[in-house]
Formats: structure tokens, sequence, C-alpha cells
């Protein structure tokens, strides 16, 4: 049971550090916010950063 939960919170910041360099990365070149951006982009880490808010 350990594991799992240590594999989870690797697994949640590997999320928040991908999400905050694609932050510095994205460009603003519409009204799309970069979290939208991010949900249509990266589903997979959006989905682990929306399961531990």
């Amino acid at each position: 049971m350990k594991q799992l939960s240590e594999k989870s919170k690797n697994s949640l910041k590997e999320a928040e550090v991908h999400y905050q360099s694609s932050k510095e990365n994205y460009t603003i070149e519409s009204a799309e916010s970069h979290l939208a951006y991010y949900r249509e982009k990266h589903p997979i880490y959006y989905a682990v950063l929306l399961q531990n808010v």
C-alpha cells in the first residue's frame, strides 16, 4: 500500500512540474486559457492534477 501512495505522490509531482513548464512555454494566441489548452493537449497529466485538487 505504501508503494502505491508513493507512486501517486510522484505522479502528482511530475504532473505539477509538467503543468508549470507548459505554462511557462504557453503563448496566448487566442482567447483560450492555458488551463483549457492544457486539458486538451495533456489529458493524462490534467486528470492527475484534477484528482488531487
